[in-house]
């Protein structure tokens, strides 16, 4: 990958930047003490902003009316959003699951959909993970059984981020995992759930350390969805883990990571700033070498955390699936994050926790992302498993030997 970023995304990067500093960090106080309602008023004033300036086009290719710009585009505009104020792409980034979604689902139900999502209507959000485990698809619960002309969806979802959006892409058992002919993953199946729905509610809203209100409880309680609401039509019975995968990693994981990095930057940012002005003993706080310490490691760790995920981005606008690169984007992203936010709070001091200076905010809100998109653990787990198939011959241990280690 050549680390120079083409004039188009180095555009982009400054009308981002420019959006973050006249729409964003004005709203800082409001969205940091108003409470979720206020947080959700902004994100419906901001969708509306942010569609303006084409965000939410970012990934649709310009033959279907977007603007192409791509995965590495999109990376910057997250991070940079977030480094104004954590979690205000939202609006947009909804609209990119919508994309996916109304994509892989095709036919009337697809075109419907896709048409409110280019417009900027839309927003949606996957429905997979469940109180008996997250990375474990199998120990999954929720059913849809066919019926005629239709499915009945039965189950909960939880931690479901957005989860109040316009339609779900939920992921459900239509078949038994043991039985040879469903057998593992073909006893998965993807559904598109709106909202209105019969039988389709919005449950209990978590409280996260972040206060915002985001992650979600669904309800599927006899909701009848009918054929056409199948992701990939009647042939996808059974499959789909592939339309889910593939949104996980490219917006999911992609995203999370993005935000991760961006919570890095803003972290850097007013960390670097502050050593500036903050004087002690006569001189800025920046002269002490203990402080030029924690910003050199905040530096070098926004550095390689960028490459990282540059290079996955890099990689999918070729064409090229990247799911180890992203994996390892996203584990090494959540670990330069926690280290950077607290990084910020010490160079602040006791200014480091008060809620009306940003690195508080960074700093609670690097853990909650550390486990959407898939936790540390699934991350190397991944990683581990492409270094043992050969998937990523820079790791393997053939080129090791081969090199005389």
């Amino acid at each position: 990958m050549p680390f120079q970023l083409s004039p188009a995304e180095e555009q982009v990067r400054k009308i981002a930047r420019e959006y973050v500093e006249r729409e964003i960090i004005p709203l800082r106080k409001t969205l940091e003490n108003g409470g979720p309602s206020a947080w959700w008023e902004h994100c419906a004033i901001q969708l509306e902003k942010q569609t303006a300036l084409g965000f939410h086009l970012l990934l649709v290719p310009k033959s279907e009316g977007g603007t192409g710009l791509g995965f590495i585009a999109r990376s910057i505009v997250i991070e940079e959003i977030t480094a104004g104020f954590p979690g205000m792409y939202d609006p947009f980034y909804r609209c990119d699951f919508g994309y996916y979604f109304a994509k892989a689902t095709g036919g009337p139900v697809g075109k419907r959909l896709m048409e409110g999502v280019l417009k900027g209507k839309l927003r949606a959000s996957p429905a997979i993970t469940e109180s008996t485990g997250g990375s474990d698809m199998m120990a999954m619960q929720s059913t849809a059984k066919k019926v005629p002309g239709g499915w009945v969806i039965n189950g909960r979802k939880v931690f479901i981020s957005g989860g109040a959006v316009d339609f779900v892409m939920a992921l459900v058992k239509t078949g038994d995992p043991s039985d040879p002919k469903t057998k593992g993953t073909k006893a998965l199946s993807a559904f598109i759930v709106e909202k209105g729905m019969e039988g389709f509610r919005v449950s209990r809203k978590e409280d996260t350390v972040a206060k915002k209100e985001e992650l979600w409880e669904l309800v599927f309680d006899n909701c009848f969805v009918d054929d056409d609401h199948l992701v990939g039509g009647e042939n996808g019975v059974g499959r789909g883990m592939a339309p889910v995968f593939m949104t996980v990693g490219d917006i999911g994981r992609m995203t999370i990571t993005a935000h991760l990095n961006g919570l890095t930057l803003g972290a850097y940012r007013c960390a670097s700033q502050y050593a500036r002005e903050r004087e002690l003993f006569g001189k800025p706080i920046g002269s002490l070498q203990a402080i030029q310490f924690r910003l050199a490691e905040m530096a070098v760790d926004l550095e390689a955390t960028r490459s990282l995920a540059y290079r996955a981005a890099w990689l999918r606008n070729q064409g090229v699936r990247a799911d180890t690169e992203q994996a390892v984007a996203k584990y090494f992203a959540t670990q330069a994050a926690q280290r950077a936010t607290m990084h910020a709070v010490c160079v602040h001091g006791c200014y480091g926790v008060l809620t009306d200076y940003m690195p508080q905010r960074y700093f609670r809100d690097a853990p909650v992302r550390a486990f959407a998109g898939g936790t540390d653990e699934a991350m190397k787990n991944m990683i581990g498993a492409a270094v043992l198939k050969d998937a990523n011959p820079d790791l393997s241990s053939k080129n090791m030997l081969d090199a005389g280690w």
